[in-house]
């Protein structure tokens, strides 16, 4: 599929916001709006990909499918797991730490925070993972059976009624951030936008872009008061991602400002990034040595940035270059004239 690298920009607005977030939350009380950024994002490539393969052949391959969300995952998740199991050798709570890490392989992260079954140590942000891959071991069906049965209709009923859950739910916290059936509102507007006619897209507002940017910065920083907009937050944080990605055409002002090289490369390491930066900071907080708090917090978003980068040239690239054996011979339909990254699907 054409390759569009603003939208590997738009991954790093993401995981710099979640970065922001696990640093300094009372700066930065909302910036957990950069996992529903990653959820749209998500949602439109890998609905893309589908559509595109079930377009050009008629059909699916789930094995395929499969396949390479295990090549795109498993290697990064797997370093995390090796590193989380090491260390629970010389860790008072050893078993609390093995107990969490075999719980976020199973991608079940989600539902342990919801319950709160077992302690979570440096493992709870997994749970977005376990929340994605849920939602695809269902999705390819879901797609299968409303392709041809108005899907934007059936996927405008399934947001209405996860808003629907999320209202019901409003005084639970722990569901509104976490559950499958309440968080992941932008995983089904990217699927929506990925089947949106294509002559839709055009004549987007000049605007629209900086607009969308300023309202994800808003929360972020928690201009509508974080915990308020826990509720409201997702849905809106979705869509002004969705009008992002609608922007991002050839030429225009921010496909040229999230394409650059900076923005791209820290895009392309940001799987690393997310799993690498909260366990980092949380054992960071625990071995804190004696210098000043803000520059100490440097040298570990310095450490983040080293580790991920390492992860992603010698672990997660080279397993990723095996992806294009999975892929069935399926072309891509032209869905938008922004294109797809291809690594994250």
């Amino acid at each position: 599929m054409r390759y569009n690298p603003a939208l590997d920009g738009l991954r790093a607005v993401a995981i710099v916001l979640v970065i922001l977030f696990h640093s300094d939350q009372a700066i930065f009380p909302g910036g957990w709006i950069g996992v529903d950024i990653f959820f749209v994002l998500s949602g439109y490539l890998i609905t893309s990909i589908l559509a595109s393969e079930l377009m050009e052949t008629g059909a699916v391959s789930l094995t395929n499918f499969y396949v390479r969300r295990a090549l795109r995952l498993t290697p990064a998740l797997l370093l995390l797991a090796l590193f989380q199991f090491a260390r629970s050798g010389f860790s008072p709570n050893g078993s609390e730490i093995r107990t969490a890490t075999l719980i976020s392989m199973a991608y079940l992260e989600n539902w342990n925070m919801v319950f709160d079954f077992r302690p979570s140590p440096t493992m709870g942000h997994t749970w977005s993972l376990a929340t994605e891959e849920q939602f695809y071991l269902l999705w390819p069906f879901a797609l299968l059976l409303v392709i041809k049965r108005r899907p934007l209709v059936w996927i405008a009923l399934a947001i209405v009624a996860m808003m629907a859950d999320r209202f019901a739910f409003r005084g639970h916290l722990r569901h509104l951030i976490f559950a499958l059936d309440a968080r992941p509102i932008g995983l089904l507007v990217g699927c929506g936008l990925a089947l949106l006619p294509v002559r839709l897209w055009s004549r987007v507002p000049a605007a629209l872009p900086f607009v969308a940017m300023a309202a994800l910065l808003a929360i972020a920083i928690g201009l509508a008061g974080a915990d308020r907009f826990l509720l409201a937050g997702p849905p809106v944080g979705s869509l002004a991602t969705a009008a992002i990605i609608v922007s991002a055409q050839p030429g225009s002002t921010i496909t040229a400002l999230l394409s650059l090289r900076p923005a791209v490369y820290i895009g392309k390491i940001s799987y690393g990034l997310y799993l690498y930066s909260s366990p980092i900071f949380i054992l960071g907080e625990q071995w804190a040595v004696d210098a000043p708090y803000h520059l100490y917090e440097i040298g570990l978003i310095a450490l983040i940035f080293a580790t991920a980068a390492l992860s992603y040239e010698f672990v997660e690239k080279p397993i990723l270059r095996l992806k294009g054996r999975f892929r069935g011979g399926a072309r891509a339909m032209p869905l938008a004239a922004a294109g797809v990254s291809q690594e994250a699907a």
